[in-house]
């Protein structure tokens, strides 16, 4: 079974009809009447297209073999990203509702959107709840939805998707942000080591020059916004990894969420458990400690340096990763 979500062709158009042409559809949503006819469903996908484009919505089919099985979406609503999901009838009670609405926080984080996810669902339909609590959401409380395929109002409760930590390749414009976090003397002091960079590009050149010799580089976000990064590279024949988090994300955890992800992400693309995964730590700074080993890592020597950002000596651990 492969499934993918992709946008809503015109070839689409007759199977997408007799999804929404569904009445148990109907009195879940909102913005679905019943029963509805092929143009309205024409007509509602090229408006669709239009709200994408204005970014106010986006929506993608569901395809399971390249058949189309359901859609997922997210809207705004009082300014505030929601998502939204359908499974045909014919297709549900094998996993996939809770497969769309990943789907859907997916492809709300790959367009760039920040902070919490919203989504509600009819009181009178606990399976939606269950759906969501599957992909991460948790209760957010009671509100009133109005339903086309009711005739009216809808009591519904709400769940909320947030503090998500996740990882991917960088991108130009995280430096801009990125930046901002190496201007912290007290975070460098910290460190011990490193280097600061003046501007975006310095970075950006510096990193990106990194990752041409064979270093590892990804940028952590939380709740979809740039948070730091994780990165790995060979020194004295060892792969040691380092990771940098703005202040205003410190105390989260998401350090060691981020690392963990990373190792994990490390094991896949090695096919193996990344055991001789290095790390160097300044011996008087415990949350970075705590990071490396919540994750695995365990001190197996030590060693000093020059510190020009403390002007004095530095002693560190040198970790190593025994568990994945």
């Amino acid at each position: 079974m492969t499934l993918e979500i992709k946008p809503i062709s015109d070839d689409d158009l007759q199977p997408y009809f007799e999804l929404m042409n569904d009445e148990s559809i109907a009195v879940m949503a909102g913005t679905v009447p019943h029963p509805v006819t092929f143009e309205w469903a024409k007509e509602r996908i090229l408006k669709r297209r239009t709200q994408e484009i204005e970014g106010t919505l986006a929506q993608r089919g569901l395809f399971e073999d390249g058949v189309l099985v359901g859609d997922v979406s997210y809207f705004f609503s009082d300014g505030k990203v929601e998502i939204g999901y359908a499974i045909g009838k014919a297709h549900r009670g094998r996993g996939l509702a809770t497969i769309a609405a990943k789907f859907a926080v997916d492809l709300v984080r790959e367009h760039g959107i920040t902070g919490p996810i919203r989504a509600g669902y009819a009181q009178d339909n606990p399976a939606s709840g269950r759906v969501l609590e599957k992909a991460g959401f948790v209760p957010n409380g009671e509100g009133v939805g109005n339903s086309m395929g009711r005739g009216g109002e809808m009591p519904l409760y709400m769940a909320i998707y947030r503090d998500d930590v996740r990882l991917r390749p960088h991108r130009a414009e995280d430096f801009e942000t990125l930046v901002t976090f190496v201007d912290d003397e007290e975070a460098f002091c910290l460190a011990g080591g490193g280097t600061r960079d003046k501007t975006a590009a310095d970075m950006r050149a510096r990193i990106e020059g990194y990752i041409t010799k064979g270093a590892f580089f990804q940028v952590i976000l939380f709740e979809g916004a740039a948070a730091g990064y994780v990165a790995a590279f060979e020194r004295e024949d060892k792969l040691e990894v380092s990771y940098w988090l703005g202040r205003a994300f410190w105390g989260k955890g998401i350090a060691s969420r981020a690392l963990a992800l990373w190792v994990e992400r490390l094991a896949g693309h090695q096919g193996t458990c990344p055991r001789h995964l290095y790390a160097r730590v300044a011996k008087d700074h415990p949350a970075s400690i705590r990071v490396l080993e919540k994750n695995g890592f365990k001190a197996v020597s030590e060693d000093s340096y020059f510190s020009g950002h403390r002007n004095a000596d530095v002693a560190e651990w040198l970790y190593r990763l025994t568990t994945a």
